[in-house]
């Protein structure tokens, strides 16, 4: 099996992230608390159950020093005015140990936000779907190798075999252009029209259905909304419902999830969150979006506290079957052999030594993380009320993870002379047709890293020719070296997806 090639990420990183990442350090340094969440206060629980046999043996979570990191980064990122509100929940086998809310919810209304604030959750909505359609191959009425014609029998396939695991793992070839057409979109003097309106699936077939298609089904990942729109077709098909109705249904009131639904603006919603934009150098409020626009890829609204239940509810065998499960975090396999870290409605990556299954979603108006760290058992919800939430919540997600997993990057010492071999500058394939240069170089005692046309970034040395670069801890610089010199590197980030590249000087 080979390893999926992607661009790799190397952050050419912006001023604003630089000053968070360290406005972080600065305020865990300082150790401030000062930072305080709306009513109810933070639920905090030291008393979690053990953890079982086969589970990776983390220490059990220290909720104080969890709660102090979150009121840190809760304060940087609130200051830099970019997001009203954010919540948060830290789970360990479904206990929750930290649950609270800081900032506004609703600024005209001066309402906090808190852990019972309901956000829409966008993307995140995927593994709700997924599931759903999973529940619906146990019970005999779907296969995953079935072609959508026999459930969608207008569908303009253009001779193509489409299936419902092409859809599920992004891998259709459907033109995603419905993707682009969205608030940026509008922003910008583009159509503002077409996601306000509640389009049947006619109208949205004939919109976006007779593009041309990007590839053959199965040969390339990429992401599509439009994918999971016609899952929730499939779906009420199916069942004969309405997919809203049928997930409150058959999902969300079975499971007792009582502050997650479908979240149409027509609805009462209690403690709903506004949802805003930055743009232009302040805040305004995000345009109405029909929930048809998001539908089963991304119409749900929810809480954290409500997401990390979920979460343990997924992973325990309480919603789908544990062979289910195997199949929605498996990653998916290209026709090509080539392997890619998604399942069904679920992202597959690594935290340093531990698994992490997690989704994001984002715009227009609100941005989410969900995390859970299968071997662990711990699980982190963020949720803000802000378009560009969503990176900033992955980021915090990132910090508390690596607290509650007592996961640290290492910085083992070098000598200069240990590090000369590394440098130089080396060139990788970032697309099929074009190709970048890293440099890597030693300044000032230090090895350092730059893209062409970037800034420089430190790495972080591991171990065995393995470099951590300080901007992205997430991805793994493995030096291959031969007779005390180094003639290539891989670009891993996550279990599979890696980028070779050879040295040019």
């Amino acid at each position: 099996m080979k390893t999926y090639s992607k661009t790799a990420s190397f952050p050419e990183q912006p001023p604003m992230k630089e000053r968070l990442l360290r406005g972080i350090s600065l305020f865990l340094l300082l150790g401030l608390l000062a930072w305080v969440g709306c009513t109810p206060k933070a639920r905090l629980n030291q008393n979690g159950p053990l953890l079982s046999g086969g589970k990776t043996q983390v220490p059990t979570l220290d909720a104080s020093r969890i709660s102090i990191l979150a009121d840190s980064l809760a304060q940087v990122y609130l200051k830099a005015g970019e997001i009203p509100g954010i919540s948060m929940a830290v789970a360990k086998e479904g206990e929750v140990v930290f649950s609270k809310g800081y900032g506004e919810a609703n600024l005209e209304l001066g309402m906090p936000a808190c852990s019972h604030t309901v956000y829409k959750i966008r993307s995140v909505t995927k593994q709700f779907t997924a599931a759903l359609v999973m529940r619906l191959v146990e019970a005999g009425k779907i296969s995953l190798d079935d072609s959508i014609t026999r459930f969608l029998p207008d569908y303009p396939t253009q001779g193509h075999h489409i299936t419902i695991r092409n859809l599920l793992n992004h891998t259709s070839g459907i033109s995603n252009q419905s993707s682009s057409l969205t608030l940026q979109t509008a922003l910008n003097g583009g159509n503002k029209q077409w996601f306000k309106l509640d389009l049947s699936l006619e109208e949205m077939i004939d919109r976006f259905g007779k593009l041309p298609f990007n590839f053959k089904p199965g040969q390339q990942f990429q992401y599509n909304n439009l994918g999971y729109y016609l899952l929730g077709h499939i779906i009420q098909k199916i069942t004969g419902m309405p997919y809203a109705a049928y997930l409150e249904q058959e999902l969300l009131q079975p499971l007792e999830l009582g502050e997650t639904l479908f979240a149409d603006d027509h609805r009462i919603i209690l403690n709903r969150a506004a949802g805003y934009e930055f743009y232009g150098g302040k805040l305004m409020n995000a345009p109405y979006t029909s929930p048809q626009a998001g539908f089963a890829a991304g119409a749900i609204g929810s809480t954290v506290g409500d997401l990390v239940k979920w979460t343990h509810l997924l992973h325990s065998g309480k919603v789908v079957s544990k062979e289910s499960l195997q199949q929605m975090t498996s990653p998916t396999v290209l026709s090509n052999g080539d392997t890619v870290g998604y399942g069904f409605g679920l992202y597959l990556a690594e935290l340093g030594s531990h698994r992490k299954v997690y989704h994001g979603g984002t715009r227009p108006g609100f941005g989410a993380y969900l995390a859970h760290y299968p071997e662990a058992g711990v699980t982190i919800a963020i949720l803000t009320n802000s378009g560009s939430g969503r990176e900033k919540a992955a980021e915090m997600e990132k910090v508390l993870a690596r607290s509650a997993l007592n996961e640290k990057v290492l910085n083992l010492p070098l000598a200069q002379q240990d590090l000369e071999p590394y440098t130089g500058t080396y060139t990788f394939q970032s697309t099929p047709t074009k190709s970048r240069e890293l440099r890597v170089f030693y300044e000032n005692g230090q090895l350092k890293g730059q893209m062409t046309g970037g800034k420089p970034f430190r790495l972080l040395y591991q171990g065995q020719h393995v470099f951590i670069p300080e901007v992205n801890d997430t991805m793994r610089l493995i030096f291959s070296m031969e007779n005390g010199r180094v003639d290539r590197l891989k670009i891993k980030e996550g279990p599979w997806e890696v980028t070779p590249a050879t040295r040019k000087s």
